[in-house]
């Protein structure tokens, strides 16, 4: 899980940033390193959020254990997001003819914040520290349930081979276009979504009532914060057929399954959804065209696999698979 998570690092900061890390060479292993830490401070975030959260709330009357490392954390996520948007600004001001001519395009979500007139620093900042946060580790908890699912379910692992071969004839010279992701990649998709019906990632969707209202026959004031629960949602079988298997085809277009799209949300809703949707789900869906495409999996670790719930959820157990290279 290590690899696929500094994997997204990479993808996320080329993305969203234009910045390459190469996480992968000698010096970004170290422990030391900036791609190191970041992993690190995003994985201190998701264990202390809720410590610091539940319960009697030690840390506004004192700095506890859990606060100092949520505390350490974000700041060095939030030094990391400021130095990236610094970087950028100083590459705007070397390049002002070319922006005030309008011939320069965007690289990078973090150049269209910067040229968006209403935003302004501090919250094109926290959006930066924000894609750093959701660029390590949900990406690769998703990848992870998705590789265990297709472990457990061949003909789905062999139906989304299929697919990728028609994507890419030759692995290790086509690139992935974006059309073909729209467009032919309709099975890998719906493996996707099918395995964040049965393992989201977000424990659910939040929002404060504006009103009173009645939820399941009791009154809940307004002011109150409600949480939908994804997983449980997404596993009744009042809802799903054969909720407890995996089953892309009940998200194919031809499919008799009626889903309503309001009960499988991994990324939130509205103004509030996840900012890096489009890019993770580009990622993901990359790499699982690439990698089953060339390689048959088969799992390796115990079973079954179970979640476990920090301030998102994630494998209870490394992800241990075996990997059959395919003929070319």
């Amino acid at each position: 899980m290590p690899g696929i998570s500094r994997l997204n690092l990479e993808l996320i900061c080329l993305l969203a940033f234009d910045v390459r890390l190469d996480s992968f060479s000698e010096a970004e292993l170290r422990p030391d390193s900036v791609s190191s830490r970041l992993m690190n401070a995003a994985e201190a975030t998701n264990e202390s959020i809720l410590p610091t959260d539940q319960g009697f709330q030690l840390w506004r009357f004192f700095e506890t254990r859990a606060y100092r490392k949520l505390r350490k954390s974000q700041e060095f996520m939030e030094k990391t997001a400021i130095d990236l948007v610094s970087q950028k600004l100083l590459y705007f001001d070397e390049d002002r003819q070319k922006l005030a001519s309008g011939r320069h395009k965007s690289r990078s979500l973090l150049e269209e914040y910067l040229r968006n007139p209403a935003l302004d620093l501090h919250d094109i900042i926290g959006m930066a520290a924000d894609l750093l946060l959701a660029g390590v580790h949900t990406s690769a908890f998703t990848t992870s349930f998705v590789l265990y699912h297709l472990c457990h379910n061949p003909e789905a692992q062999e139906k989304l081979y299929r697919e990728a071969c028609k994507i890419l004839p030759d692995p290790w010279e086509n690139c992935v276009e974006a059309a073909a992701l729209n467009s032919e990649a309709s099975y890998c998709r719906a493996v996707l979504k099918e395995s964040l019906r049965l393992n989201p990632i977000s424990v659910g969707v939040g929002r404060i009532l504006n009103k009173d209202a009645t939820l399941g026959g009791y009154h809940v004031p307004k002011g109150t914060v409600v949480v939908t629960q994804n997983m449980i949602a997404s596993r009744q079988a009042k809802y799903f057929t054969n909720p407890g298997q995996f089953v892309p085809e009940r998200w194919m277009r031809d499919s008799r399954e009626q889903v309503n799209p309001y009960l499988v949300l991994p990324f939130g809703h509205g103004m509030r959804a996840c900012i890096a949707r489009r890019m993770a789900e580009q990622n993901i869906l990359v790499l699982l065209l690439r990698l089953i495409r060339s390689f048959e999996i088969e799992w390796a670790g115990r079973v079954p696999m179970d979640v476990e719930t920090k301030l998102i959820n994630q494998p209870d157990q490394p992800i241990r698979i075996k990997f059959r290279a395919r003929k070319a």
